[in-house]
């Protein structure tokens, strides 16, 4: 089985832009090595859900844009956390790379309800 670290590595551009929150913006290679710590410490997502998802060309079959809900939670945790994602990918060399990634932490509670409405 090829575990997360493997997939990012090989899916992510070197050169991919990855935003994430309490963190800031991190490389792929950090990125990997984050993942392979969590692997090693017995981290690993125990339910992940994506909703909401939607995806555009942001250029026609070069580059796409995917947004997602992702509602997860941690092996270790009792709650899941709710995030809104944004992935760029860009046909480079034959094969689709993730060049952009960011994730945005979703406010529980009335919030976002209000905001939607």
């Amino acid at each position: 089985m090829v575990d997360n670290a493997d997939v990012y590595h090989d899916t992510y551009s070197p050169d991919a832009v990855l935003i994430f929150p309490k963190l800031g913006r991190i490389a792929r290679d950090a990125a990997v090595a984050a993942i392979r710590q969590e692997n090693a410490d017995g981290r690993a997502w125990d339910e992940v859900r994506f909703d909401e998802v939607r995806s555009e060309w942001l250029s026609q079959n070069e580059i796409a844009l995917l947004t997602y809900l992702a509602t997860a939670r941690w092996n270790y945790e009792s709650r899941p956390s709710r995030t809104l994602c944004a992935t760029v990918y860009a046909r480079r060399g034959g094969s689709w790379r993730v060049v952009f990634h960011q994730q945005t932490e979703v406010a529980s509670g009335p919030r976002r309800e209000a905001a939607e409405q």
